[in-house]
């Protein structure tokens, strides 16, 4: 089992921001309005502190989504997931950007974690995909309508799947 002693801060920046780039990935495929989009950023930040919550003592999940080191990463979270998608000319650029830093922070997992870490990481993934796209309905008016999970998005949940495969 790794620690969050095991990575280097611009790791750690890189796993923090990746549940971040997934949360943007869902909610960039359709977009709702200003109260769901605030839903699902939530869902996303929730599923990650959840994971820490649940993460056994002094875990490497345990550790990085502390409420202390969310605190203490905040500022270089946002940047992280800034530069993410900085120079990208479209949505779909941007998209692409993103699953490649997921990637890479699951193939940071993979080289100094155990195989259960490796597997919660992945998971933990396609949780804050999965919640994200839950968490607001798409289309309709006023919360009327619409569906909760929309082609769109069914196609963003299977991209982060192929992308943490």
């Amino acid at each position: 089992m790794s620690t969050l002693n095991d990575y280097t801060q611009e790791q750690v920046e890189k796993l923090m921001a990746a549940p971040m780039l997934v949360s943007m990935y869902v909610m960039g495929s359709s977009l709702s309005g200003p109260i769901g989009l605030v839903k699902e950023m939530m869902a996303g930040v929730e599923t990650a502190i959840e994971a820490g919550k649940t993460a056994a003592p002094n875990s490497l999940f345990n550790e990085l989504w502390s409420e202390e080191n969310l605190k203490l990463q905040q500022e270089k979270m946002q940047q992280e997931t800034k530069e993410s998608t900085e120079g990208a000319q479209n949505m779909d650029e941007a998209k692409a950007k993103m699953l490649d830093d997921i990637k890479n922070a699951v193939g940071i997992v993979s080289a100094k974690g155990s195989p259960e870490e490796i597997a919660a990481y992945k998971k933990l993934m396609t949780d804050v995909a999965q919640n994200v796209a839950n968490a607001a309905k798409e289309g309709g008016l006023f919360g009327i309508g619409g569906e909760v999970v929309n082609n769109a998005e069914r196609n963003a949940l299977n991209d982060i799947q192929s992308a943490v495969a």
